[in-house]
């Protein structure tokens, strides 16, 4: 076994919530994303805790847009969709010029 076990008195989610308290909407966007990330890689298990707890607790803030976390959770479905641009849609051909 890697990590051997102890006794854990933290208090991970009130921990999390004092640390995304401070930040505005776009940076608790951003550290959404950064977690999921981490949440992928090999972490100890207090580690993995804080992760959750960090999410859980920007999931649960008030006036957050639930729709964009879910964006930056499941990204988009397709190649095509992330690498749109709007000129992408213009279907009229360009004339030749003389």
């Amino acid at each position: 076994m890697k990590y051997a076990p102890q006794e854990d008195n933290r208090k991970y989610d009130e921990e999390a919530r004092n640390l995304i308290r401070p930040l505005g909407f776009e940076k608790q966007y951003e550290l959404y994303d950064i977690v999921l990330k981490k949440q992928k890689w090999s972490n100890s298990p207090t580690r993995d805790l804080e992760l959750v707890a960090v999410a859980k607790a920007i999931k649960n803030t008030r006036g957050i847009d639930q729709h964009r976390l879910s964006r930056i959770k499941n990204g988009f479905k397709s190649s095509m969709a992330a690498t749109a641009n709007p000129r992408d849609g213009f279907t009229k051909p360009a004339k030749k010029k003389a």
